[in-house]
């Protein structure tokens, strides 16, 4: 039998309980000032980017360049291949000639390029082969991005022995995979074939091709893989089929590519660790933003109900705040990721659903509370233009008592065209950077205006194939930079049992487990966040210079803002450095936080010690 004295005790202790609970969630509710939006106050810099020297040749440009610092590339730039290059050059800070013929190219009296790219679609190896060995001789290294026809290797021997192939195994094997070595690309070596039955949906290679066996001299940095045949070769790595790999002679290097990779933006991270191979070190600027964005997320609106219902067994409303927001937390605790939130107000304009005025409030509070951005999509569903979408969007949110300002936002690549239009009403006027899916004519990061930004999805969790992991890990050894989608229009309108949450979660889950792992040492950044930094990126110019175990790094246009830097190496480590931070990214790669216009780095050789 309780006494009065512990009954009397029970009771005040449960009552403080009871009062402190409540006092707690008011607290929560009553601080949490969700209706502002504190990444509006994130100081942008001034557009000022960094002029490139641009010559084109084939437009009637004259030869400007002086001395060494360009890139000569023979191709067309409004080509994909030519784009990547374009891109390439502009963010590691090079100057570029173009021409579509090396008859419209003349030396004489002019430095040498530092570097030659060449898609050979728009060069006659075996008739122009004297014009690159007068290159090599000069020290000029040579990229290839596409190789001559099959033919014209077979038919002749020069062709061949310039390329480093020793012969053609097979006009056609079908290979089991493809390996990619450890040291050129960020993220270690990989194996790109599927090792149980879950992992055959990420092959989407091409496993049919011509069969190169590269010989003395070479060096193979991906091949495919045979299970079944390896001849009788000691080294079984030289005798798969080589996919990319280089040549080296005593002045310079030629770098081939089998395959269409230097047509997508795998070109950049390519390019990025071909110069790096030619040198003993290199230091480039980079944006170190990894974004996860959660596009069409939350649906202000049931629509769909009745079918919802039937494959989810509650409507959109229920399922958003009681299944897919506690799971995405649980994601984001796990890989401490970021999320920019692009809300949608409605996604499909024939369905009579209304938005939801509670349902937008209750997601702001939610972000608030776990720093994720909330931005605004502006997808929609087949049947309305995105001007007519916007219109009908603004009539939400003039309604709405308290006004929250959105700085970002997602844009369906079909709108493109459309944007500058759309970015005149007042829903989102006051957008500064702008995510949009990935097209290779149109630069990963750019400036729309002078205004706002552009920054391309770069890859998916939750469809991670092998494909888009080369991808991933080409981007992040360029730029240090990943815009990752979760597109939730697909998973609330499923056209099959893949598009349904459980599937995509699990497949989000095995992912970033294993893709993404290697790039966690990266800093997670809203869009709005990471437009700051791409905004200081394309302003940046920068010197590098070296003496002895010194590097020195002079930065121009980072205008007191924090900027960051990559540092590759062949065997050497940072002992101290001056002007910034550095934090390893993996074996002789860094990234380098800078603080300073003048940066100094000192390097100690781990062969020494060893």
């Amino acid at each position: 039998m309780i006494s009065k004295r512990s009954f009397f005790t029970i009771s005040v202790v449960m009552l403080i309980v009871l009062v402190l609970f409540q006092f707690t969630q008011f607290a929560k509710y009553e601080g949490n000032n969700y209706t502002f939006n504190e990444l509006e106050k994130l100081k942008m810099p001034v557009k000022h980017e960094w002029q490139q020297e641009k010559c084109n040749l084939t437009a009637g440009n004259k030869f400007s360049f002086k001395d060494s610092d360009y890139i000569l590339f023979i191709g067309d730039e409004n080509t994909a291949v030519g784009s990547i290059v374009s891109q390439w050059t502009l963010y590691s800070k090079r100057n570029i000639c173009i021409c579509d013929s090396i008859s419209q190219f003349d030396l004489s009296g002019n430095a040498a390029p530092e570097f030659l790219i060449v898609d050979s679609n728009f060069t006659d190896l075996v008739a122009e082969l004297d014009f690159y060995r007068s290159m090599i001789d000069k020290g000029v290294s040579i990229v290839f991005c596409t190789l001559p026809g099959l033919e014209v290797i077979k038919s002749n021997d020069e062709v061949r022995e310039f390329l480093g192939i020793t012969h053609i195994e097979q006009d056609e094997v079908t290979v089991e995979g493809y390996k990619l070595f450890s040291g050129f690309l960020l993220g270690g070596e990989t194996v790109y074939q599927p090792k149980k039955a879950s992992e055959e949906r990420r092959q989407d290679m091409d496993l049919t091709i011509p069969w190169y066996v590269t010989g003395g001299g070479t060096k193979t940095y991906m091949v495919g893989l045979l299970d079944d045949y390896f001849g009788d070769y000691d080294n079984k790595n030289e005798f798969f089929p080589a996919i990319i790999w280089r040549k080296s002679y005593g002045s310079g290097q030629v770098f081939c590519i089998a395959g269409d990779y230097m047509s997508t933006t795998s070109g950049l991270g390519l390019l990025s660790a071909m110069i790096n191979e030619l040198s003993e070190y290199q230091v480039y600027p980079i944006v170190n933003a990894q974004n996860t964005l959660l596009v069409d997320f939350p649906i202000l609106a049931n629509e769909n109900e009745e079918e919802f219902k039937k494959i989810y067994s509650r409507d959109i409303a229920a399922f958003q705040s009681d299944v897919i927001w506690p799971m995405l937390v649980s994601l984001a605790e796990k890989y401490d990721l970021k999320y920019t939130a692009f809300v949608s107000p409605k996604y499909d304009y024939s369905d009579p659903a209304l938005p939801d005025a509670d349902m937008y409030n209750q997601y702001l509070m939610y972000f608030n509370e776990r720093d994720t951005e909330a931005g605004i999509s502006l997808e929609h569903a087949p049947g309305i233009s995105l001007v007519d979408k916007l219109a009908y969007d603004e009539e939400f949110f003039d309604s709405l008592e308290e006004k929250y300002t959105s700085t970002s936002a997602f844009l369906n690549m079909e709108d493109y065209e459309s944007l500058n239009e759309a970015i005149q009403m007042p829903c989102v006027e006051k957008v500064r950077t702008v995510a949009c899916a990935e097209d290779v004519m149109i630069p990963i990061l750019s400036y729309i205006d002078d205004d706002i930004t552009l920054q391309s999805l770069t890859s998916d969790t939750e469809n991670l194939t092998y494909t888009k992991d080369l991808r991933l890990k080409s981007i992040e050894t360029a730029l240090g930079f990943d815009n990752a989608k979760m597109i939730f229009s697909e998973v609330f309108n499923p056209k099959s049992e893949e598009d349904e949450w459980q599937i995509v979660y699990v497949n989000m889950s095995s992912a970033l487990t294993t893709y993404w792992a290697p790039f966690r040492v990266f800093d997670r950044t809203t869009l709005a966040e990471s437009d700051q930094r791409v905004r200081v990126f394309l302003n940046l110019d920068y010197e590098i210079s070296r003496k002895n175990d010194e590097i020195k790094i002079k930065v121009d246009g980072r205008d007191d803002n924090t900027c960051y830097f990559m540092l590759r190496t062949h065997g050497e480590e940072i002992d101290e450095m001056k002007g910034g931070t550095y934090e390893k990214i993996e074996d002789n790669a860094y990234i380098l936080t800078i603080d300073s216009d003048e940066v100094k780095l000192h390097l100690v050789d781990t062969n020494t010690f060893k």
